[in-house]
């Protein structure tokens, strides 16, 4: 059995990070010979000097940043035991951060988040907003523990299942010459600006895809990454765009027009959160809370009809027979990860 005090493992990290002795134990709360006494002791359960001092500075030997690499996990692994084990005790309120585009923000987390807090009062929720690309990297530094995004490209570090298919449309100012047809190609949008999303979004990459194959480069005016800005600008009659039609409701705001393209596109849209994570009690309340509330979508107003659903199930099941996670035994406990195309 390994012999590395955790105590010494994480005097190490914090002196690592400090990049003095001196700092670290000022941080810690320690002495400073104290701190000296800890590396001591871990160079001597290694049986490699780990840091050389010199002038009062500290540099990793080799085998130091092989370790390091090690003790920042463990530390990390440490922490969040100890934070598990507080909301086990009672010590402390069990807390969630999520991340979701804005317009989930506004649309569907009200929703979600009345209904799990009845389920789960005393949850303290941190809601963070921004492009998809965005929030995978707050979930990969620990910033988010679950994120909501259309994002295919997923890490191997990260589960995920499949949530909801989200329908693209072409949107028009009511007075637009394209407002009148039943439906529209991409090729129809050429003579006119076109608005997309800022940088990161899901929406702009799988329409700038969709331009790409088509062979078809977009006359893009502005990018903004506000859908209400965009919806401003197209109803002033200054261009045309493509959003998610949740994002618009012709009968709140009679100045626009919101029409089907004829080879539709759709955002296929994912719950993830990090596999090293799965094991805390937020979060798996969280996931199975979601798990749940898809198995009934008639309790769920924002789940598009099931039809579509079940067509997003069999693309997944088809990718990875596991992901067909919308199923009884998936809410058990099965993790589906969704898509065959990983990064590390």
């Amino acid at each position: 059995m390994p012999q590395y005090s955790l105590n010494s493992l994480m005097v190490f990290a914090a002196v690592v990070k400090a990049k003095s002795f001196s700092r670290a134990a000022e941080a810690l709360c320690m002495t400073q010979p104290g701190v000296s006494a800890h590396i001591a002791q871990l160079e001597a359960q290694t049986g490699f000097a780990l840091i050389r001092r010199d002038r009062g500075r500290c540099e990793l030997t080799r085998e130091g940043r092989f370790a390091y690499r090690y003790a920042e996990k463990i530390e990390k692994l440490a922490h969040e035991l100890e934070d598990g084990l507080k909301v086990h005790r009672g010590d402390t309120a069990p807390s969630l951060s999520l991340g979701t585009p804005i317009n989930y923000a506004k649309v569907i987390m009200p929703y979600i988040l009345e209904d799990f807090q009845k389920k789960h009062p005393g949850t303290r929720i941190k809601l963070d907003t921004g492009p998809s690309a965005g929030l995978e990297k707050t979930l990969l530094l620990g910033q988010n523990d679950i994120i909501i995004v259309a994002n295919e490209h997923v890490s191997r570090k990260i589960q995920s299942f499949p949530f909801v298919r989200e329908e693209l449309m072409l949107i028009t100012s009511k007075d637009h010459p394209l407002a009148r047809k039943e439906t529209v190609s991409l090729s129809d949008t050429r003579p006119y600006p076109f608005i997309i999303r800022e940088e990161g979004s899901a929406t702009r990459r799988v329409v700038l895809e969709a331009f790409s194959r088509a062979g078809i480069v977009p006359s893009v005016l502005i990018e903004a990454n506000s859908m209400e800005f965009i919806k401003a600008w197209v109803s002033r009659g200054k261009g045309v765009s493509i959003l998610i039609s949740r994002a618009i409701n012709a009968e709140e705001d009679p100045s626009l027009r919101s029409i089907p393209l004829a080879d539709p596109l759709f955002l296929e849209v994912a719950v993830l959160y990090l596999k090293a994570k799965k094991h805390n009690p937020s979060i798996q309340r969280f996931i199975l809370y979601l798990r749940e509330l898809l198995l009934t979508p008639d309790s769920a107003p924002f789940v598009f009809e099931v039809k579509k659903r079940e067509e997003f199930d069999r693309k997944s099941s088809a990718q990875d027979p596991a992901a067909s996670g919308l199923s009884r035994r998936a809410v058990r406990g099965n993790e589906a990860t969704l898509g065959d195309r990983r990064r590390s």
